[in-house]
């Protein structure tokens, strides 16, 4: 079943805006000789670095946010992922391009592409690594799928595909499964399908039932899974059916449900316990929210402050009662406290919808709190943040 909705998602906002409040404007690469930290960079790739760098910025930075980099291409970009080891960074483009840039530099130093991609070029929908533990070491390899259904495997460190995966659909993400080598992957058949990476082979499928008055499996686009990081069977998944399903990978259908969600990016995550799951979805009212997992019963809607946004994507950060998420409308990407329910550190009018973003490394040390009953804030554990706001690949830090 499609979508009723008329308009696409994600409009763009209106291009007269108030100034930032922290306006700059660089045209060269230069790095902090102190804390050898990246203060604003370009791509080194001429075909893809815009040089006449804007110099009127519209950014309105609330909060104690510090702008590590800048990227600005002349492609949209539409997701981004940080590598095993954390030193560099890869971004998808609309054209099936994936370029891997230098976090210390911002050097565009890998660009990811084959004859297939060349010939047939879709947007890069999601890169994914497999999780690494003392289990799984680095392997210095990333996995992306496209809009034309293709599923590659990438040795970026030589520029090489390894393998692809052909499905007959539109795949518009995957996940890894959070111990094994499997991975998921979801698109606009409503269907999820399982995969041994070692195999390179699909293990099984999860979808409906079809049955009448039964509602066991998504009936639109899925834009969004996530593993329990707590069971070794069980993920949650959300799309245009305004449904999170809730899954057991030893049978094909869901186990349980909760509505009123309408998901159009990655906007799923659980607590580290499992209990908890966090929906950031494309809607006006009720855009953050907390679900218990095992219920399936709404524990809180999170207002944290006047600016309106539909959301694409958000996380739990690890260790914290902090929440960060981005969409569009007033394209904001935010650092909420769900305790307080107040936007602690937040970047409005972006250039563009913020698609996507990813967790870096934490390289600040703590502040000393020399009162005793001072409130220790938990912003500074916050790791870096790299988000995708329209043609632009931009770094920040908190606290």
């Amino acid at each position: 079943m499609d979508p009723q909705r008329t308009t696409l998602a994600g409009p763009l906002p209106a291009s007269s805006r108030q100034a930032a409040r922290k306006s700059f404007a660089i045209t060269n690469t230069y790095i902090k000789s102190t804390k050898k930290e990246i203060v604003s960079v370009h791509t080194s790739t001429p075909t893809v670095e815009n040089l006449s760098f804007q110099i009127e910025q519209n950014q309105i930075y609330q909060g104690d946010v510090n702008i590590l980099s800048i990227i600005d291409t002349n492609k949209d970009i539409m997701c981004c992922k940080y590598t095993e080891d954390v030193n560099e960074i890869a971004a998808g483009f609309n054209d099936g391009t994936m370029r891997v840039f230098s976090c210390n530099t911002g050097h565009c130093i890998h660009t990811l592409v084959d004859e297939e991609t060349r010939a047939y070029p879709g947007p890069v929908t999601a890169i994914k690594h497999r999780p690494v533990s003392k289990a799984n070491p680095i392997t210095n390899m990333l996995l992306s799928s496209y809009v034309n259904g293709c599923i590659k495997c990438w040795k970026y460190k030589y520029d090489q595909c390894l393998y692809t995966i052909r499905e007959k659909r539109q795949t518009l993400g995957l996940n890894y499964h959070p111990r094994h080598s499997k991975f998921v992957t979801y698109g606009d058949d409503a269907k999820l399908n399982m995969y041994d990476e070692e195999a390179q082979t699909q293990e099984r499928a999860f979808y409906s039932s079809n049955q009448k008055n039964k509602v066991d499996g998504h009936t639109s686009r899925i834009f969004a899974c996530a593993f329990n990081p707590r069971s070794q069977h069980e993920m949650i998944s959300g799309g245009w059916d305004d449904t999170v399903m809730c899954w057991d990978d030893r049978q094909p259908y869901a186990t349980r449900y909760f509505v009123g969600v309408h998901m159009c990016g990655e906007g799923l995550d659980f607590d580290k316990p499992g209990r908890t799951i966090l929906t950031c979805s494309w809607q006006e009212k009720d855009s953050i929210q907390l679900w218990d997992y095992g219920s399936c019963k709404l524990i809180e809607t999170i207002v944290p402050d006047n600016y309106q946004s539909k959301l694409y994507c958000g996380k739990m950060v690890p260790h914290t009662n902090l929440i960060v998420c981005g969409g569009s409308d007033s394209n904001i990407l935010r650092v909420v406290d769900t305790n307080m329910k107040v936007t602690e550190c937040c970047i409005r009018n972006n250039q563009g919808s913020i698609y996507a973003f990813d967790f870096g490394t934490i390289r600040r040390k703590p502040r000393k709190v020399t009162e005793t009953y001072k409130k220790i804030s938990e912003i500074p554990n916050v790791p870096r943040v790299s988000f995708v706001t329209g043609k632009r690949l931009q770094t920040v830090d908190f606290g």
